[in-house]
């Protein structure tokens, strides 16, 4: 075999107001340009949902109006371009992208924004928050997609004006009916896709259980072993952006460490592919494209930290925070303060971080905290499922580097590590432009370790990462799963926290710091009562009175 998959350490896996109708959109300052800003919404990363022309042209499913009507794109929590921009030039929503040429067509696939851009809303005011968790449900829109293609096939007048579209012209009856079939096997395509990935309950607006859907569609359809498919029980909100790209670790549970890693497996995960059939000439090659990610990851390096906007939300109560402070750094009753898992920055803007000497380019990170799951006490199953995973190799396994070499069963952190970076080696390899040296070295975050020191790992996968809280207030729902609606809430003991609330609702509450749980045309019914979706533990400060909350949540707003 002249393949051979190789261990890569990749994946360590301004204020403006613009008009949108009626509505007026302000964006705060987070040092981005309207360019930057429309370079992250529609950049293409390596995604093929499906062919360009189709989404252009479907109805949506039992509605006489096209599926990528504003107000259908709405209810499954997405964000609307109504402005006309050359970067959007069909309207897509935000978060979408036309692929380049595939097979002698475009597809239209997701992008990084689809997921890490939120409005919020207050007394009628949009606020747009770039990098912070979506409130769209993955799910229900492809599985509205699905049904919009479903719908199509099945009526004779509404499969006209969908050929007519996506021909250019009357067809012959030998034209459409090859469209028809393929139409039919895309649609089979994406009800598989959303087997393999049903949850035994659903993840709702907000969230997703990332590395389920990841795992699943590499381990399980990439590979070819549907036996290595399991059931998603995981989901996990939607992790804000903005200073990610300094931190030493990513993800939840700390597990990725390299920014190009990561976003590659974010890829596969969303309708990318790797080829994993080890006698096909492809083997390796992937759908990621390695100059696109680089330059998103370059963008979310750039990113500012939404400041509270005060002329819109109302002043900060600077008594309270100064009070606030002081208790954020206090210890109490033998346990860690909030500023020892999450760091505060000095007076010069620097929070604490690894040595210089440990990274072979004299790179620092910040540092972040990995707190083990009998710590913190939040629901595991996100830890447990990933950790604790393992899959059969199938074919690739007399191509596995040691120590998993021809071993038929492989740890599921280490399978993913693997092949992902082979996807990744594939992606850079056929980056246009190819990179030069130092574009090599930050396209993987300067992730390596000096000569002589052993490579970057997360310290403990049973775990749940804590990192600076700036920006904070702008990120709810709260904990990993998304299972606290509010900042106020995550200060009470867990018996006091809302049993049952809905997700979905934009409209922002500055008291408790969070979005109202109330009706939205997206809305989810919450149940922490079932599992992965627990909001018991993180029980730090839950002590406090209730003014002592008031100031603590007042300190928070300054972050």
């Amino acid at each position: 075999m002249k393949y051979k998959i190789l261990a890569l350490s990749v994946f360590g896996l301004m204020t403006a107001t613009v008009a949108y109708g009626a509505q007026q959109t302000v964006f705060l300052d987070q040092q981005w340009t309207k360019a930057d800003r429309e370079r992250f919404y529609f950049t293409p990363q390596g995604s093929y949902l499906i062919p360009y022309s189709w989404f252009i042209a479907l109805e949506a499913g039992g509605q006489n109006k096209p599926f990528k009507d504003k107000n259908n794109i709405r209810r499954y929590g997405y964000l609307v371009d109504d402005n006309y921009s050359s970067a959007n030039p069909d309207r897509l929503p935000i978060g979408f992208a036309k692929e380049p040429v595939k097979n002698g067509e475009a597809w239209l696939g997701y992008t990084c924004a689809a997921c890490h851009t939120n409005d919020m809303r207050y007394k009628g005011q949009a606020i747009r928050i770039d990098g912070a968790p979506t409130l769209a449900d993955f799910t229900a829109f492809n599985d509205g997609l699905n049904a919009a293609l479903k719908s199509t096939l099945s009526n004779g007048k509404r499969f006209d004006r969908f050929a007519r579209a996506v021909l250019g012209k009357e067809a012959a009856n030998a034209e459409k009916t090859t469209l028809r079939g393929r139409v039919s096997n895309q649609a089979a395509w994406l009800k598989d896709f959303a087997k393999r990935s049903k949850p035994d309950h659903v993840f709702g607006a907000g969230r997703v259980d990332a590395f389920g859907v990841i795992m699943n569609e590499v381990f399980g359809y990439d590979l070819g072993l549907p036996e290595n498919v399991r059931i998603p029980t995981a989901p996990v909100s939607y992790p804000f952006l903005w200073g990610t790209p300094r931190h030493d670790y990513v993800q939840w549970t700390g597990s990725a460490f390299n920014p190009f890693g990561r976003n590659v497996g974010e890829v596969l995960g969303a309708f990318g592919r790797v080829n994993l059939k080890v006698t096909s000439p492809d083997f390796g090659s992937t759908t990621a494209r390695a100059r696109e990610l680089f330059e998103l990851e370059r963008l979310v390096a750039k990113l500012g930290t939404p400041h509270w906007p005060k002329a819109l939300l109302g002043f900060i109560d600077q008594d309270r925070a100064s009070r606030g402070e002081v208790l954020y750094k206090q210890s109490r009753y033998g346990e860690e303060s909030c500023a020892d898992c999450h760091a505060l920055p000095d007076n010069a803007g620097h929070y604490p971080s690894t040595p210089a000497a440990e990274n072979r380019f004299g790179v620092t990170f910040v540092k972040t905290h990995m707190t083990p799951l009998a710590d913190i006490g939040t629901d595991s199953l996100t830890a447990k499922n990933f950790a604790l995973r393992s899959v059969k190799s199938g074919s690739v396994a007399a191509l596995l580097p040691a120590p998993f070499t021809n071993a038929s069963v492989v740890p599921a952190p280490a399978m993913l590590t693997i092949l992902v970076g082979l996807a990744a080696k594939d992606s850079n390899l056929h980056a246009q432009p190819p990179f030069n040296a130092p574009e090599s070295a930050e396209l993987i975050g300067y992730r390596q370790k000096a000569d002589g020191l052993p490579p970057y790992a997360a310290p403990n996968l049973l775990a749940y990462r804590a990192r600076p809280l700036d920006g904070i207030w702008a990120s709810a729902p709260y904990l990993h799963n998304g299972s606290v609606p509010n900042l106020y809430e995550l200060l009470l003991p867990p018996t006091k926290r809302s049993k049952v609330f809905y997700v979905g609702n934009r409209e922002f509450d500055p008291y408790r710091v969070g979005f109202k749980s109330g009706y939205s045309i997206n809305d989810f019914r919450f149940d922490t009562r079932l599992p992965g979706n627990r909001n018991y533990g993180h029980t730090y400060g839950t002590e406090l009175s209730h003014n002592q909350r008031l100031d603590l949540l007042e300190f928070l707003k300054t972050l």
